[in-house]
C-alpha cells in the first residue's frame, strides 16, 4: 500500500473510529456527521471524500460496532471459567453488557421511526447473521456446534441474552439477570445432553 492509499485508509478509520465514539458516548441523537467531522478535527470535504451520505457513514459504523462485538466476545472467552457451554454464554452475556452492544441497541431503537435508518440496519444486521453465527459457533466449539439442535439453541440464546442487555438499564442490580442467566444456562447443557468441555 502506497503513502497515500495509508492516509486515506487512516483518515477513513479514523472518522469510523470516532462515529462509534460518539454514538457510545452521546446516544444516536449526538451522533452527526458535522459532530464526527468536527470531533475527528478533519474538514468537512475529507468527511464527504470518504462518506457522501450519511447513510454511508452509518453503515461503516455498524459494521465496525460488529467487529468489535466479534472481538469482545472472543477476548471474554479467553477469561471464561467453566465448561466451554457456560464460558460460551457468559462472553456473548459480557459482548452485550458493553456500551458498543448498547449503542447498537439505542440504533435498532432509533430505527422504529426512521425508515431509512431501519433500511441500513436491517440491511447489515442480515449482511451480519453469517459473521453472528460463525462468532457463535467458535465460541460453543466444533463439538457443540455439531449436535443437531445446536443452531436453534444458538438463536435461541442469542435472543435471550439480547432480551436480558434490554433491560439492563432498569435494573438496580444483577441478580435478577443473573438467576435468569444461570437458569437459560442449564437448559442448554440440558437441550445439548453433553458432558463438560473445557474451553
Amino acid at each position: 500500500m502506497g503513502i497515500r492509499a495509508a492516509q486515506r485508509a487512516g483518515t477513513r478509520a479514523l472518522l469510523v473510529e470516532t462515529g462509534v465514539g460518539l454514538l457510545i458516548d452521546r446516544g444516536y441523537a449526538g451522533f452527526t456527521t458535522v459532530a464526527v467531522q468536527k470531533a475527528a478535527g478533519l474538514s468537512r470535504g475529507a468527511l464527504l471524500h470518504h462518506f457522501p451520505t450519511r447513510d454511508a457513514l452509518v453503515t461503516a459504523v455498524i459494521g465496525r460496532l460488529l467487529e468489535l462485538h466479534e472481538a469482545a466476545a472472543r477476548e471474554a472467552l479467553r477469561h471464561a471459567g467453566g465448561d466451554r457451554v457456560t464460558g460460551a454464554i457468559e462472553a456473548m452475556y459480557a459482548v452485550m453488557r458493553r456500551p458498543a452492544f448498547a449503542a447498537q441497541l439505542e440504533l435498532w431503537t432509533a430505527a422504529r421511526t426512521d425508515p431509512d435508518l431501519r433500511r441500513l440496519v436491517a440491511q447489515e444486521e442480515r449482511r451480519a447473521g453469517h459473521d453472528l453465527a460463525r462468532v457463535v459457533d467458535d465460541l460453543f466449539g466444533p463439538e457443540l456446534a455439531g449436535h443437531p439442535n445446536f443452531r436453534s439453541i444458538a438463536r435461541l440464546t442469542v435472543q435471550v441474552l439480547r432480551g436480558l442487555a434490554l433491560t439492563d438499564v432498569l435494573r438496580e442490580d444483577d441478580a435478577t439477570a443473573r438467576r435468569a442467566l444461570d437458569d437459560w444456562t442449564g437448559i442448554v447443557h440440558q437441550l445439548l445432553a453433553t458432558q463438560e468441555v473445557r474451553p
